[in-house]
């Protein structure tokens, strides 16, 4: 049943134990059975478990067996098959040939099983161990990583028979037709609402979706909207982004914008992107964008994590245009004259949500409860937007937590903008307001957000970075959320609170590894509104895709070792972690290390021209925000959720919520009046520091994998494209991990290196590489008086065994399975070749095609625009939104080729080819320098830092009349200061 209903995939879908006729063949075939009625045969075999030779009906043995099954397994729990029953007899509820009430599930359950229609035993074993199987079930997915796809069995209504229904009344046909009303409405992918706020999509969606059929004579059963709109919030929760419909003429095809908020030890700055959610399959990226002038553009994008297409490079583009104009977007080559382009209409106001799949802020219709968001907003003239700025900030006041700021001037936002940050909106605006952007359309919410989210297909935070616990209710004040362990119903936290909001940090609680469930209850009720799952992880435990990490080191066989790792076995020469294998270069010192320098100050560089887009006519309503909207008729009965509405002029969609309180009427004020929310209990938001321990531990944990994963969790800690760079080159430079790259030096997977205690030029040994939490802290308890751990702003903690011999490093390392690497840096370094002879390596290429190029000025060090890049050196190549680095040398030019590489190498080859280094050296100080941009690459950065066992330190140098940021390797003596010097020049 596991290899039919669960296949192994690579894509993140929910998973449902849906056993449709051609699914139940299937299952039956492979365990050998050829008759004609599979759900016979699988009642049989329930019935040989499950009723005695009396006839009892008992799940007592089956339930043995489970809670014998173990939690981290990746086999099936043994209840699996009895589930499937189950889900059978959900199927058959709404067949009124059975003579049987529609919603009689117990009866159905029993026929199956030939029991009489109301067995005692059946319903009370049923519910004693129902809840208990399908959380093993969910367990069970989760331990593989989500690879069988995505737990779905979750009941907030019905509570036993909801679990069977949850997985049987919607069909997979069915189901992927949901993303169609996602994308159709705006909501956000990976979304977590509650189904009661999924209601009215679906009404007005399954009035209009001519495709879903079969749904709506579903939603047309009385009492199916809450189970149906449970599907669908699981769907939501689980949603990519992407919608395959690209036929559908209700699914609009919007043209958006995705922010990231950079808070690092460069400043605060906003970056923003042009973004796409393409339909269909059917998209390369080459797009044209309208341009001020009327002409169309070539614009370049790249694909995203959550369906999102995206530019990669926002200096190019004028976004205050963006923001301010009509934006305009087809596939390059395309006609527009049919309007089936992309489109973004300018707003006065644009909130964005915080995607936990894009790692990023992504423009939204409207502010959501308890999400991570920003605000823009316009401080120019015009009737929408004149008091704009004092209405946001006066409604975020009311109704967003403390914390929130207000940027006015920050680097990469528009002029004539202003910029809310760390908005976390708690409550609906209690008076009226013109801004509709700033109503949420939720009622409640349970929202589990921040902390540290482990890369992986299956939602998951770091132990020692957990999320946080947001909840607010709109409807009363009173509202309780629980926390318990998975398969067990022991709470272990209960919060309440009467002011209708409530975040609760999970730090304090120090939670250790393991799977829990939140609970959001309202008012007095006992069923729970909403429920989220929380997983928790940390290199106490293994991620289960560890085993297919790859097994990376450094072969020293060919040059170009020194640059990537790779999977192939090594050869007699090799690197692994800090770890030097029979490596002897035969390179000796012959250049001596010096405090001269050849570059001066760089001059000023004129900015690069930007791409403008066009802007509509500025009396028309997508400017002054004059919208004139057409709503539709009242014709009494029960007010809707929330009233749809369009602007005649140029088509935008307004939806008010139609549950907010309107004043007037026969009611009196108290009666109207919504509950008295407080958000000034809260405790403000504040910018956590960046986490570099945490991070390294989830590494740990994951142990290898794509260089995605590696990147995903890097924005995390600081949203940039830099740090992203930084923190990988950080980490590989320690000998943490090692990186694979192709040939054009593009990161391609990651690993975490062995074990390893590397000893620094100072005698001391330092841990690097798969040190888990638990080995840590066994060191700490037997060394306690030997260990020194240094922190560091900028990398992960190092910590150190001071004050012991080789003798005892040995019998550390081999009682936690490590390596010692004794003298690790100079070892290293003898076995490295000369950067000339990588150069000679590296693959060639004809000279690439570009747009803008600026070639590295060696005499200041800097990058200079040039329109001819015919001399050797290193140039920085610009085509469209891809930016590329290459090394050429005299050879090269003779050849016509070129070598693509990473920044920093091609600068070190452009110095060597003229028989010089960027490198100085401070002999007094026992300290090497390099320019900042200019750092030593690849294993000549990892040999250099393990000498000091410390990541180089950022200082401002003046020679003569020289002043620049530099790179400061410590603990270099004179010997490996000249051996490092004479590997870098020619």
């Amino acid at each position: 049943m596991a290899e039919v209903v669960y296949p192994v995939t690579s894509d993140m879908t929910p998973a449902y134990l849906d056993l449709e006729a051609d699914v139940l063949r299937k299952i039956a075939a492979i365990a050998w059975y050829e008759g004609s009625d599979p759900r016979l045969r699988l009642s049989e075999a329930i019935r040989a478990v499950a009723i005695s030779e009396r006839g009892t009906f008992s799940l007592k043995e089956l339930a043995s067996e489970t809670h014998s099954w173990p939690r981290a397994a990746v086999e099936p729990p043994p209840c699996l098959a009895f589930l499937a029953l189950t889900v059978l007899a959900a199927e058959d509820m709404g067949n009124a040939a059975e003579s049987l009430a529609p919603r009689a599930y117990y009866a159905r359950l029993a026929r199956l099983l030939s029991l009489s229609d109301d067995d005692a035993a059946l319903r009370n074993q049923y519910r004693m161990h129902a809840e208990f199987f399908w959380d093993c079930v969910n367990v069970w997915l989760v331990n593989l990583g989500g690879e069988r796809g995505l737990p779905t069995a979750y009941s907030l209504s019905y509570r036993h028979v909801g679990l069977p229904m949850s997985q049987a009344l919607v069909r997979e046909g069915d189901r992927q037709k949901f993303p169609g009303m996602f994308a159709q409405f705006g909501l956000n992918p990976g979304a977590r609402l509650a189904p009661e706020d999924l209601i009215p999509y679906l009404n007005t969606w399954l009035a209009s979706e001519s495709g879903a059929s079969n749904l709506r004579r579903l939603w047309q059963r009385p009492g199916s909207h809450d189970k149906i709109a449970a599907i669908a919030a699981i769907e939501l929760s689980n949603w990519n982004g992407l919608s395959q419909d690209s036929t559908s003429t209700s699914v609009p095809r919007r043209a958006l914008l995705v922010a990231t908020v950079r808070t690092g030890f460069l400043g605060s700055s906003l970056d923003l992107f042009l973004g796409l959610r393409p339909l269909g399959n059917v998209m390369d990226g080459q797009m044209e964008v309208r341009g001020a002038s009327g002409d169309w553009v070539p614009l370049r994008f790249s694909r995203g994590t959550a369906g999102i297409w995206r530019t990669a490079y926002t200096e190019t583009i004028d976004f205050g245009s963006v923001l301010d104009g009509l934006v305009r977007i087809r596939h390059h080559g395309d006609g527009d004259s049919d309007g089936s382009g992309y489109k973004r209409l300018p707003k006065a106001v644009v909130p964005f949500i915080y995607d936990e799949l894009e790692l990023a802020y992504v423009q939204s219709e409207r502010l959501q409860l308890g999400a991570d968001a920003i605000v823009l907003v316009r401080q120019g003239t015009g009737r929408a937007s004149t008091s704009a700025v004092v209405e946001v900030e006066k409604t975020l006041n009311e109704c967003a937590r403390p914390g929130f700021s207000k940027h006015q001037i920050m680097a990469g936002l528009p002029p004539g903008w202003t910029l809310f940050a760390g908005v976390q909106l708690f409550r609906a605006p209690v008076t009226q307001t013109r801004i509709d952007e700033l109503v949420p359309l939720a009622r409640n919410q349970l929202t589990i957000a921040g902390g540290l989210r482990i890369p992986s297909r299956v939602r998951k935070w770091s132990t020692f970075e957990p999320p946080e616990v947001r909840a607010t209710v709109q409807s009363e004040t009173q509202l309780r959320v629980t926390l318990s362990k998975s398969l067990q119903t022991e709470c272990i936290q209960d919060w309440s609170s009467d002011t209708g909001t409530l975040a609760a940090d999970l730090n304090d609680l120090a939670l250790p590894d393991g799977d829990y469930e939140v609970a959001l209850y309202t008012g007095s009720k006992k069923t729970p509104t909403q429920q989220a799952s929380l997983r928790l992880r940390s290199s106490y435990t293994v991620d289960p895709a560890r085993s297919s990490a790859p097994r990376l080191r450094f072969s020293l066989a060919t040059p170009m070792g020194v640059l990537t790792a790779s999977e192939k076995a090594p050869e007699d020469a090799f690197v692994d972690g800090l770890v030097t294998h029979q490596g002897e270069s035969g390179v000796t010192a012959t250049v001596r290390a010096t405090a001269e320098i050849f570059w001066s100050n760089p001059p000023k560089v004129a900015e690069r021209p930007t791409v403008r887009i066009g802007t509509p006519d500025p009396k028309s309503c997508v400017v002054t925000g004059a919208h004139f909207i057409q709503l539709p008729p009242a014709l009494g009965g029960r007010a809707p959720r929330w009233i749809q509405g369009v602007c005649t002029s140029c088509g935008m969609v307004t939806r008010y919520p139609g549950w907010l309180p309107r004043w007037g009427g026969t009611k009196s004020h108290d009666e109207m009046a919504p509950p008295q929310m407080t958000i000034s209990n809260l405790v403000p938001v504040a910018d956590e520091p960046v986490n570099w321990d945490a991070a390294q531990d989830v590494l740990m944990h994951m142990g290898g994998g794509p260089f995605a994963s590696l990147e995903s969790l890097a924005i995390q800690l600081e949203g940039s494209a830099l740090f992203v760079i930084n923190f990988a080159r950080s980490l590989e430079a320690l000998g943490h991990i090692a990186i694979e790259r192709d040939d054009l030096g593009r990161p391609l997977r990651w690993q975490m290196s062995p074990a390893c205690l590397a000893q620094t030029a100072n005698g001391s040994y330092r841990l690097t590489g798969l040190w888990p939490a638990d080995a840590r802290e066994s060191l700490v308890g037997s060394f306690a008086n030997h260990i020194v751990t240094v922190r560091s702003e900028h990398g992960p903690t190092e910590t150190f065994l001071v004050g012991i011999d080789e003798a005892s490093a040995e019998r550390v390392a081999r009682h936690n399975a490590a390596q010692v690497a004794h003298d690790a840096g100079a070892s290293l370094l003898a076995a490295l070749p000369r950067l000339s002879a990588v150069s000679e390596c590296l693959p060639r290429s004809a000279m690439p095609g570009f747009d803008a190029a600026a070639r590295f000025d060696l005499d200041s060090a800097n990058w200079m625009p040039t329109d001819d890049p015919s001399r050797s050196g290193a140039y920085r190549l610009r085509r469209g939104f891809e930016t590329l680095y290459i090394y050429r040398s005299t050879t090269d030019i003779e050849k016509g080729s070129t070598a693509i590489t990473r920044p920093n190498l091609a600068k070190h080859l452009a110095a060597a080819e003229i028989g010089r280094t960027f490198v100085l050296y401070n002999e007094p100080s026992q300290s090497l320098l390099s320019p900042n941009g200019c750092e030593l690459p690849g294993l000549y950065a990892r040999a250099t830092v393990a000498l000091a066992g410390c990541l180089p330190e950022t200082k401002r140098i003046t020679i003569g009349n020289n002043k620049r940021n530099c790179l400061s390797y410590a603990s270099v003596d004179r010997h490996c200061a000249d051996l490092i010097v004479t590997l870098l020049t020619t």
